[in-house]
């Protein structure tokens, strides 16, 4: 940690607000800015991939990627939840190509074609409006400079002067799996980074391949498989077995036996949820409508458990909240079934106790919750098991900067940030650092639900919104110590 404040050289660049990462968070935010400032306010959108709006969920191109989300809800803009889909109905040639011909408010529709929706959603709102400004590097490290500002230096060794930052980080690729003997985590057999087009093209060579973790991020490298791979059988290995449930058609719902948002303790509300569902299924409604009554109100529920009640969901009730509540397109598990009733596809429950290379070929073994032994063996593992949140595991060269300079802390179940109520970064003594922000998965510690369209798109809204009117504040301060007779244009 420094303990002096740096002196800078001049900076090569100027903003007022410069946003790293443009997926949908960082894209969106821009997008609100660039709506809500009318004067020559300044943004910088940094993002080392080419495309900015989609980021890395929303960019692929298998249209077997579907979105988990119906395409009437998955909106852009808060108060606008139709959005994509009245942009969908616009645009006939795509509901045409990508074969959509009836869309309905209930359709899911692929991920790729939401991505391009972002794409073009902040060209146009945010990048043709003149006040951002795109700059394709890698930000790899933020300084506070002694006059509170900041400089954000980039990869190419330019460095831009910000007012403010707003760290849009996204997800960050899985941990590696902990087990006694890590030498196979340096093997070339091993693919940690399930997102890349190289590790696709490997696992759909000939041979048998392990993927662990059977989440979101597995399922849709099943599905890219079920194309590309035509040799071998592919096995699929997590600790507890469950796949992202099926969707269905829900039904408007709200609590009847007690309200959840009072239930302090995680094993009441387990009770409550399973009386809750267990009323439902006598009235017909499914337990989907159930979970999703609990979506509006997650954030609170979740703010209201202490940290002991909240290390106790993760060590009991994770894997069971998620697969019921993040589910998948009814067409990708299809494909998931079909591929296990034709033997492609072989799935196990267990934790894994070894993993280790004798003749590029790896050896797995794992135990099941009958404490049974077993043992593969393939020519390739991958990690699909979940996004890395202890931030202090990764050699990501900007999170080890933050960490460095005290600008950043874990929160502490180490599932993100510390972070206030306002998205500002506390530094590692606990205090606020003023004007250093983030949103989306950092937050996850503090909100549990934060990596989903309907929480990230509101969260983009409300930071755009207290960006823009701190930056009028200043403006007007501003006018105000401006010599009698001076002009300013707003």
């Amino acid at each position: 940690m420094i303990t002096k404040q740096a002196v800078f050289p001049r900076p090569d660049y100027y903003v007022d607000v410069a946003i790293v990462g443009a997926g949908f968070c960082g894209s969106m935010v821009a997008v609100h800015l660039a709506q809500m400032l009318r004067s020559a306010r300044q943004i910088g959108l940094i993002e080392k991939r080419r495309r900015i709006g989609p980021g890395i969920a929303y960019g692929t191109d298998n249209p077997l990627h579907f979105l988990n989300v119906p395409v009437g809800r998955m909106g852009a803009y808060p108060d606008k939840p139709r959005h994509f889909f009245e942009w969908l109905k616009e645009h006939p040639d795509l509901v045409s190509q990508f074969h959509l011909d009836p869309l309905t408010e209930g359709s899911f529709v692929a991920r790729g074609l939401y991505g391009l929706y972002l794409e073009l959603l902040v060209q146009r709102c945010a990048l043709q409006s003149g006040r951002v400004h795109r700059f394709e590097q890698e930000a790899v490290d933020v300084a506070r400079a002694p006059d509170g500002s900041f400089r954000v230096f980039l990869a190419d060794n330019t460095s831009i002067f910000a007012g403010k930052v707003v760290l849009a980080l996204g997800n960050f690729p899985p941990g590696d799996p902990v087990v006694s003997d890590r030498r196979f985590h340096r093997s070339k057999n091993y693919l940690s980074d399930p997102w890349s087009s190289s590790t696709l093209q490997r696992l759909s060579e000939a041979g048998d391949i392990l993927i662990l973790g059977s989440g979101l991020t597995a399922l849709d490298l099943i599905l890219s498989l079920s194309e590309m791979k035509h040799s071998g059988t592919i096995y699929v290995l997590s600790r507890h077995g469950h796949f992202p449930q099926r969707h269905a058609v829900v039904e408007p719902y709200i609590f009847h036996q007690s309200d959840p948002r009072k239930i302090p303790e995680v094993r009441l509300l387990l009770r409550a949820v399973r009386n809750e569902a267990s009323l439902a299924a006598g009235l017909k409604i499914g337990w989907r409508s159930v979970i999703d009554a609990l979506r509006p109100h997650s954030q609170a529920i979740w703010q209201k458990l202490d940290l002991g009640e909240r290390r106790r969901f993760f060590r009991h009730l994770r894997p069971y909240w998620e697969c019921h509540r993040h589910r998948a397109a009814p067409k990708a598990l299809d494909v998931k079934e079909a591929m296990e009733k034709g033997g492609r596809l072989r799935c196990y429950q267990g934790r894994v106790e070894s993993i280790v290379e004798d003749e590029n070929t790896l050896f797995v073994k794992f135990r099941n919750r009958s404490q049974v032994l077993g043992e593969l063996a393939v020519s390739l593992v991958v990690n699909c098991t979940g996004p890395e949140c202890n931030y202090h595991k990764l050699r990501d060269p900007l999170m080890l900067q933050l960490f460095f300079r005290g600008l950043a802390r874990p929160d502490p179940l180490f599932l993100g940030f510390d972070v206030n109520e306002r998205g500002e970064l506390l530094d590692v003594t606990g205090r606020i650092v003023p004007n250093l922000y983030t949103l989306g998965s950092p937050q996850k510690g503090r909100l549990l639900e934060t990596t989903a369209v309907p929480e990230l798109r509101q969260q983009a809204f409300e930071l755009a919104t207290r960006l823009a009117e701190d930056l009028r504040k200043s403006t007007r301060r501003a006018i105000e110590e401006l010599p009698a007779g001076h002009s300013f244009e707003i």
